[in-house]
Parts: C-alpha cells; sequence; structure tokens
C-alpha cells in the first residue's frame, strides 16, 4: 500500500461520489459543481503524513510529591520533570512543550490538585 497512490484513489472515488450523487439541475449553477471538485487544493488538503514518535517513560518507582492523590499511570518523562518542577515546596514556572496526546493537560492537573488538596480548608482561591 503506497500512501500517495491510495491517497489518489480515495480522492478520486469521493469527487466520484459526490458528482453521480448531487445533479445540478439549475442553470446558474452548471459546472460548478465539477470546477470546485477539479481545483487542487480546494476540496482536499494534502496527504499529510504524521509520525508519532514515542514520548521517554518516566522511572515508575519515583515519588511525585503527591501522597494523596495517586498517579494511575506511568508517566512520561516530561510529566515526571513537570510534577517535581511544580510540587516542589518552591514552586518553579515551567513550559510543556512537547505533541498531541503526550499528557500535558496531567503536567499541571496533578499539581494543582495537590496544592488545593495540601491547602484545603484555608480561605481563598487555591487556582486560577
Amino acid at each position: 500500500m503506497i500512501p500517495s497512490v491510495l491517497s489518489r484513489q480515495i480522492e478520486q472515488g469521493i469527487k466520484d461520489f459526490l458528482s453521480t450523487t448531487f445533479h445540478v439541475t439549475t442553470p446558474f449553477f452548471h459546472g460548478m459543481l465539477e470546477q470546485f471538485l477539479n481545483t487542487p487544493g480546494e476540496l482536499f488538503k494534502g496527504p499529510y503524513l504524521s509520525v508519532n514518535l514515542p514520548f521517554r517513560q518516566g522511572e515508575p518507582e519515583s515519588q511525585y510529591f503527591f501522597s494523596d492523590i495517586p498517579v494511575a499511570f506511568v508517566p512520561f518523562e516530561h510529566q515526571e520533570n513537570a510534577f517535581k518542577r511544580l510540587s516542589a515546596p518552591n514552586p518553579e514556572p515551567a513550559i510543556i512543550a512537547t505533541g498531541t496526546g503526550s499528557g500535558k493537560t496531567e503536567c499541571f492537573t496533578y499539581p494543582i490538585l495537590d496544592h488545593c488538596r495540601r491547602h484545603i480548608g484555608q480561605p481563598g482561591i487555591k487556582a486560577c
């Protein structure tokens, strides 16, 4: 299976489906569908190649400073680093720049929940 050939076949199949399914009966619109379908870049963009590189696993036995909040997964290395920076006694700023689906949300969620838990009962806003 060659991706470029497959994408051309899929594109042609969709064009064939659209041109045979939607019959233009209004003279004003005559030829517009064909023009739209045959103009490069109008209906189809790409094909694009997506490479999903594996993210480095963190240490399964390390402590993340979350005594009462269980982490139900082995975090990736970037999550582990974020946990250490954001849950330290003197938290440090952190920027998490990594791929889609790598758990960026968890990098911040667990430290925020832990901070709220440690300051339970104290008045005021815990996290924004």
